[in-house]
């Protein structure tokens, strides 16, 4: 007989929830605490102390839930907190092979890679791991809600880069988050690096390898992984991990995030998305590492930089621990064409990769082979790309190659003068690549004619491809326009591209992302005018556009901006990463709930 027994939410299993919030307090606290500031040894080690009886109480918790259901309750348990029982056994299974090993000398080379001291400290290190994973996998539960909510999708993006951003700031304004013997970070300093990182941009105003300690730098590669893919996929990822069914608005607000039609279609976007994030990033690190040069520093910090610049790279942050961003691997064959393949990826957008994948990579006679992918394509017809993507192919290879034949033909007498043809090509390619909202450069871009640079801030105008972790109008929004372009000069009655009509919605769409850049842009560069003047009015375009499309390129100016300026800035990124979507999906539900009347008629004299 099937049990009656009423689910986990509705009867209280574990610990109280009051203890429980109390406990993840005292957990954030005593992790803050001792990597957030300076502390004397006796205050470490009472934190130490605390850290293990913390995470023996989240144990606990876990066991009870166990212990405490009956029935049906059991395997809700089990269903929606498997991932933190994965956690746990994977924590219990760390500190077993840890005490069989025992001694520091069958350990001292593992304790030399991590740098830590002795075996004492290393169990302490996966008791923090443990606590620090838990506290995100539980915020990420409490956040379901977040989706329940009301408020218009566009509204709940905006609102999570807000909080991000917020985060992020007080986080960089810890002690700890800065480098031994830097100068303070100041709340002007902390926001601008948080909205930067956030928005997946890469304009700093200060230098993140230098200036900013390993806890600063991985927070700021916290910032710009969770801003690259937008932190609702995260609490999303969340819920589906936990839940096997959406409320009807938690149903509503994850289609609307993620362009789906169905509730199954959105939970696999989601799935798809981490999947391949993790996968992509994953694999780029690696090729990273070993294509970076010979003595590039010992093999943890090496690890480290790969890790670092393959998600900034996929992101399209443009984040570098190098205070010349890439300049010193200009002619480091195997980072450059990594990295470019990285940013590309990022910049095609998840709807676009993963169509590419599931209906034509996956396909090929290689594939086919594995029984994985004949179960994967089994009754299914071979289906053409959708019009999405080819536009999308379409603009990228279209851009790439303007940007790859322009830059070489106008800085051949510049910054190309005296290289060998094959570095001046790499160094083409890599400036193409890079506008497309990247934000890396393997050469000073303040030594660029004023003609190369006009063609660089057409190219981070244009930017990368819908739902993708790059900014910018989008590609598919120009090719949109150009359509229409088209459309009107020949006369056509409706706007058509490749046997296909386009909608009038749509086209609508795409010339208000444009008008709004357009004039966001001139306000923002008029604004700057008059906040800093000394700034020449080429470099503070480039800088707008810059900022506008979450590019990250600079001519070096970024830190001659004052107060007012940089807030500008801040503004100018945070408009430029949830704007373009917030206002398209404004746009679509306007579609919906439209008015089924039309005034009459009038005709202007324009031209």
């Amino acid at each position: 007989m099937r049990s009656t027994a009423p689910p986990e939410g509705e009867r209280r299993l574990g610990l109280p929830r009051v203890v429980m919030v109390l406990v993840a307090l005292a957990a954030l606290t005593t992790l803050v605490l001792e990597y957030g500031f300076r502390l004397d040894e006796r205050s470490i080690e009472l934190i130490e102390v605390l850290d293990w009886g913390l995470a023996a109480l989240f144990g606990v918790d876990l066991a009870l839930r166990l212990v405490m259901a009956h029935g049906g309750e059991r395997r809700a348990v089990l269903r929606t907190r498997w991932h933190e029982f994965a956690l746990l056994g994977l924590f219990g299974l760390s500190l077993a092979a840890l005490a069989l090993l025992g001694t520091e000398e069958n350990l001292a080379e593992l304790l030399g890679m991590v740098h830590v001291r002795s075996v004492a400290k290393l169990l302490l290190a996966l008791v923090q791991v443990f606590l620090l994973l838990t506290l995100v996998l539980r915020a990420l539960q409490a956040q379901e809600r977040y989706l329940s909510s009301k408020v218009p999708a566009e509204y709940l993006f905006m609102g999570s880069f807000a909080l991000l951003i917020t985060l992020g700031t007080l986080l960089l304004l810890l002690p700890g988050s800065r480098a031994e013997g830097a100068a303070p970070i100041t709340f002007l300093d902390a926001l601008f690096t948080s909205t930067s990182a956030s928005c997946v941009t890469g304009l700093a105003v200060r230098d993140t390898g230098a200036e900013f300690s390993l806890l600063g730098q991985v927070v700021i590669l916290f910032l710009f992984q969770v801003g690259g893919l937008g932190i609702i996929t995260f609490v999303a990822f969340g819920s589906v991990l936990a839940t096997k069914s959406f409320s009807v608005p938690q149903t509503v607000a994850l289609r609307d995030l993620t362009n789906s039609s169905t509730l199954r279609e959105a939970r696999r976007f989601v799935w798809h998305v981490v999947l391949w994030m993790l996968l992509v990033e994953g694999v780029g690190a690696l090729l990273l590492y070993f294509s970076l040069p010979a003595g590039s520093g010992p093999g943890l910090w090496r690890g480290y930089w790969c890790v670092f610049h393959a998600v900034s790279a996929f992101c399209n942050a443009g984040f570098s621990l190098q205070g010349d961003s890439l300049v010193q691997l200009d002619d480091a064959v195997g980072v450059n064409l990594v990295l470019m393949v990285l940013i590309v990826l990022g910049g095609l957008g998840m709807p676009v990769t993963r169509e590419l994948v599931l209906h034509r990579i996956t396909r090929a006679p290689f594939f086919r082979r594995f029984r994985f992918f004949q179960r994967l394509h089994q009754g299914k017809a071979h289906k053409r790309l959708s019009l999405q993507t080819r536009l999308s192919l379409w603009m990228t290879g279209g851009l790439l190659l303007v940007g790859f034949v322009g830059f070489w033909a106008l800085e051949r007498h510049g910054v190309l003068a005296g290289r060998p043809p094959g570095e001046a090509a790499l160094a083409s390619a890599f400036q193409a690549v890079t506008p497309r909202t990247a934000g890396f450069n393997t050469v000073p871009f303040e030594d660029l004619t004023d003609a190369t640079l006009v063609l660089v801030i057409g190219l981070m105008a244009i930017g990368a491809g819908p739902l993708s972790t790059g900014g910018g109008i989008k590609t598919v929004t120009f090719a949109v326009l150009l359509v229409a372009l088209r459309a009107m000069a020949t006369g056509r009655p409706g706007v058509e591209v490749a046997g296909r009509s386009l909608s009038r919605v749509l086209v609508r769409g795409a010339l208000s992302v444009f008008v709004l850049y357009v004039a966001a842009a001139g306000t923002f560069v008029f604004v700057l005018s008059i906040t800093d003047p000394h700034v020449a009015f080429r470099d503070r375009i480039f800088e707008v556009v810059s900022a506008l499309s979450t590019v990250g390129l600079s001519t070096g100016v970024t830190t001659q901006f004052g107060g007012a300026g940089r807030v500008v800035l801040c503004v100018a990124m945070f408009m430029g990463r949830v704007g373009p979507l917030a206002l398209i999906l404004s746009v679509f539900r306007s579609r919906r709930s439209g008015e089924n009347y039309q005034y009459p008629e009038e005709e202007l004299v324009v031209g």
